[in-house]
This record gives structure tokens, sequence and C-alpha cells, in this order.
């Protein structure tokens, strides 16, 4: 699995590094940008970026209310830096994000019902969030440039279509699941984690009534999900403006929604690899500038990569000094 991933991962930036190779003349463009840069859209791009935190937050907070469990906005927007953080830095990609959510919400009270309810609920309004953005995205896109259809395309095509099918049809459906299940069966069948997932596998009916009981926090919950994606989404328009181009806002929400989903498919953390070269890849498709393309993304992966380590790991702390508190 993991050597799959890493193929896949490889495929795309090697595809990537393909379609630059005709600019390398213009590369020294790049370097030349820096003294271009509007200063003013990067701290736009920086304070959109913290939105990301808010989005979360709110997020996590309205859900927890609604399964009845009170929490300050500032605790949340602490784990939700450290969910970043953790996604970023462990190698299982978004389990780290997992990892991280149970951890520091059962320090803070919240019953492992409440986390899973938590975890299930803030994945599927998420998906379903960006899944929808995605959509209205495909709507106002330009008209798609003619794709040559070289030999060498269906290659690529074929070969990327073959790993992604046999990454989750084969491998994770037919194989990997189910050797998980026994694997927690066995291991972690006598825990009471594992009598709480089966407890809110039959509870999943009234937890679906709970969720849909309150119109005014349900409409909560699903702003706060817009707010999480379209924060990042800002970041990268303003990545762009940054440089002097002004960006199809529609191009660069389905680039980040692919993007995305290929660093989800591959389970790198945050995507890395991946997700550089799908956007450099879409913005090329639709004939951008090669350089302006480039750093641009790489502007947009330090704010939304780099950056949040720093503050998660600030986070960490601060969670760490409470709890002594609490302990003391």
């Amino acid at each position: 699995m993991r050597h799959l991933r890493w193929i896949i991962i490889l495929t795309l930036v090697a595809i990537a590094i393909w379609r630059l190779t005709p600019h390398l003349g213009d590369f020294s463009k790049v370097l030349s940008l820096k003294n271009q840069i509007h200063p003013f859209w990067l701290i736009m791009a920086l304070f959109t970026q913290i939105g990301q935190y808010i989005g979360d937050g709110w997020l996590s907070q309205v859900l927890l209310r609604i399964i009845g469990f009170r929490i300050s906005f500032k605790e949340t927007i602490k784990i939700a830096s450290l969910n970043v953080f953790a996604a970023n830095i462990l190698p299982v990609g978004e389990a780290g994000s997992l990892a991280t959510t149970f951890y520091f919400y059962k320090k803070l009270g919240v019953t492992v019902q409440q986390i899973i309810f938590l975890s299930v609920s803030w994945t599927i309004i998420t998906i379903s969030v960006l899944i929808s953005v995605f959509l209205i995205s495909l709507l106002f896109l330009p008209e798609l440039p003619s794709l040559p259809i070289t030999p060498a395309y269906l290659l690529i095509a074929s070969i990327i279509t073959i790993l992604i099918v046999l990454d989750f049809f084969i491998l994770e459906r037919k194989i990997v699941l189910p050797y998980i299940k026994n694997i927690l069966r066995k291991y972690f069948g006598k825990f009471s984690f594992y009598e709480e997932l089966s407890k809110f596998k039959n509870n999943i009916p009234e937890y679906r009534k709970i969720l849909f009981r309150d119109k005014i926090l349900l409409a909560q919950v699903i702003i706060a999900a817009q707010i999480y994606y379209f924060a990042n989404i800002a970041t990268l328009s303003f990545s762009f403006l940054a440089f002097g181009h002004t960006p199809n806002l529609a191009v660069v929400t389905a680039a980040y929604t692919i993007s995305l989903l290929l660093g989800w498919v591959t389970l790198a953390p945050a995507g890395i690899g991946a997700a550089e070269a799908t956007l450099i890849l879409i913005f090329l498709h639709f004939k951008i500038d090669a350089p302006v393309a480039l750093a641009s993304v790489l502007v947009f992966r330090v704010m939304n990569f780099w950056l949040p380590i720093p503050a998660g790991a600030l986070s960490y702390f601060s969670l760490k000094r409470e709890f002594a508190k609490v302990n003391d």
C-alpha cells in the first residue's frame, strides 16, 4: 500500500515536471517575481488561512453542542490547529487528525460517543460541502482547451486510473479494510473503545435525528464547513494576486478540490507532492503562465502546509500547560 501511494505521487510529480519542461527557459522569471510581489495580497492570504481554523473550530464546537457538550471556542480552535499540525507531520495523513481529536477532546471531558459523533459528522458534512462546491465550480469553468489525445496522454491516464482503482477498489476494500477489521477485533475487541464503536453504529438513526433536530445549529454547521474550505480557496486566489495575476475563481476552486481529493487518495501528510503537482497541472491546463502558476502554488503551500506546523506546536504546548494546571 505504501509503495503504491508513492507511485501515484511520483507519477503526478513526473507529469508536472514533464509539463513544466517546455517552460524551463522562463523559470528565471520565478525569481524575478519576488520583485513584483504585492505585500497586501500576501497578508490577505495569511489572514484567510487563519479562517481555516475558525471554520474548523466553529464546526467542532457546534457539533459538540448538538450532541450535548458545551466547550469554548478557544479550545476547539487550539485543537483545530493541532489537527492540521498532526495531518502535516504524521505519515498517515488524516489519521493523525483523528488521533489528535480523540486524545485532546477526551482530556477535555468529551465522552467517547461524543467524539465518534463529532468525527463522523465532521467528515460527512465537510465532504458533502466540498463535493457541492466542486460541482458548482464546474458550471462556471471557462471553455476547456482541447487536449491532444496522443499515446503518451492515454498511457499516463491509464496508469493513474489503474493505480487509483487498485488502491481503492481492490487493495483497500477487498483486502486492507477486512484485514484492519479483523486486527481491530482481535487486538482491541476487549477494550471499551471497540464496544463504543459498536454502540455508535447501532445508534446511528438516533444520532441522525439529533443532528437535524435544531435547524439553526445545523445552519451554523454548514456555514462553518463552508468557511473551512473557502478560506483555503481564498488563500490560493490571493497567492495568485500577490504576483499580479487575477485567477478565475472557478478554476481555483476546481483545482483546489481535485488536489485535495488526490491528497486523500495517497494518504500522504496533507497531500504533499500530489497536491502541488495536481495544482500546477491544472493551472497549466488553463493556460496560466508557468512561472506565475509555480510561484503561486509554492506560496499557497507555504501558507497551507508549512506555517501550520509551528502554530500547531504552540497549541500543543498551550493545551499541555492547561492540562497540567488541572491535574495540579
